[in-house]
């Protein structure tokens, strides 16, 4: 993760897109193509697209352990997983997929506060704080946050956007059909991408309004909220036709029950359908993962991040070939 001295002003604009990366075979689907972006915290900058991101979601990460996700145990791992290499974390105080209502503001606000007071001390990663209400954003940015998460996209809690905006925390815009206790009767999308697209664009424009910049802006195409199993897949297929070119964009994996066909699934199996949606969003143009397992994908970023660099690096050669053929004096 390269942080940056936060400049006075970076024009997104002017982000150059990378190459793509044309492996064997139909270079229509055999591409491998991210921008580069700039996403801006509240005090530093990220590059984004010169390599993964991992962000580590500490309470689904205990629960694959098997271990209750109590603020001493997510503070713990924080530490560790930082010490491992991850580059942001996560905090979800609510699980969308179990709950039937909406989380009101004190209930977050009471989740938050213990849990987010002992990881800020116990790691110096940014951290990021999924939240519906706009209280609870303006209270995790007090407590130490750097980025509010709202998974409605701007939709739910009209004051979202000004709260974040005031609060000058960075922000990760989701998309959500519905609300989880709709989401069991939704009909499926025959154009989703071109939908969560639209619907993205209504969000941004509303940060737009709050005076949010788009440089303190990530893109989540919210998989499972509201999305079927092949739709999820479908997404991650396209994640670089989901926003403008040079926006930031994320794919949560952690907890995701639709990489495996079975509830009963083995770990290896488990582990196959991380690395292969991984792979898939990566390919695709995700600049950011959210896991509950760094060590998990490591070796997927890696090798991903690989591609890459190579990719620009053979792309800095072919910029430089016609120079070197050219004859001398002209």
């Amino acid at each position: 993760m390269t942080f940056q001295p936060e400049p006075s002003a970076v024009p997104l604009e002017r982000t150059r897109p990378a190459r793509p990366f044309r492996a064997h075979g139909d270079p229509a689907t055999a591409s491998f193509q991210r921008t580069k972006a700039i996403w801006r915290l509240p005090s530093e900058r990220v590059t984004l697209g010169v390599s993964t991101l991992v962000c580590v979601r500490l309470g689904a990460a205990l629960e694959s352990r098997g271990r209750h996700p109590s603020p001493s145990a997510q503070a713990e791992l924080a530490a560790e997983v930082e010490e491992q290499g991850a580059a942001l974390l996560e905090l979800r105080p609510f699980a969308a997929r179990r709950v039937r209502g909406i989380p009101s503001p004190e209930d977050e606000v009471s989740r938050i506060t213990p849990i987010l007071r002992r990881v800020a001390k116990a790691s110096r990663c940014p951290i990021s704080v999924v939240c519906w209400n706009a209280e609870a954003a303006r209270k995790a940015v007090d407590l130490g946050a750097s980025i509010i998460h709202d998974p409605t996209g701007l939709t739910y809690d009209k004051g979202m956007a000004a709260a974040v905006n005031e609060s000058g925390a960075a922000l990760v815009i989701g998309h959500m059909r519905g609300t989880p206790a709709q989401w069991s009767r939704l009909a499926p999308l025959t154009k989703l991408t071109e939908t969560v697209r639209t619907e993205f664009r209504a969000s941004l424009l509303r940060a737009d309004k709050a005076g949010i910049e788009r440089l303190r802006i990530v893109l989540d195409p919210g998989l499972e909220h509201g999305k079927r199993g092949y739709e999820n897949f479908n997404l991650l297929r396209t994640m670089r036709r989901l926003g403008p070119p040079a926006q930031g964009l994320q794919a949560t994996l952690a907890g995701r029950s639709f990489l495996v066909e079975s509830i009963r699934a083995s770990e290896e199996e488990r582990a196959a359908g991380l690395a292969v949606a991984a792979t898939l969003a990566l390919q695709s143009g995700a600049h950011m993962l959210t896991v509950a397992d760094y060590e998990a994908v490591r070796h997927v970023i890696r090798a991903v991040d690989r591609i890459y660099r190579l990719d620009d690096d053979q792309a800095a050669l072919n910029e430089l070939e016609p120079r070197m053929h050219r004859p001398a004096g002209l």
